[in-house]
């Protein structure tokens, strides 16, 4: 959208999402019709929107 690459989750992998354009925002929906997110656009030349999180696993995971 835009030229702008947005980060979807991998737990979406394989599924539909859908994208409605607004003038303030990118809102995303799943095939049930329920709003997943809404992105505020980002400055102009932003190319790539992420999660906010670091690239990778998140390393090992704790067991009681």
């Amino acid at each position: 959208m835009r030229g702008i690459r947005f980060h979807v989750s991998r737990t979406l992998s394989g599924t539909f999402a859908y994208l409605v354009e607004t003038e303030a925002s990118l809102l995303v929906f799943d095939d049930h019709g329920t709003l997943l997110i809404e992105h505020p656009w980002p400055a102009p030349g932003t190319k790539y929107v992420g999660s906010g999180r670091p690239k990778g696993p998140r390393g090992p995971r704790k067991t009681s």
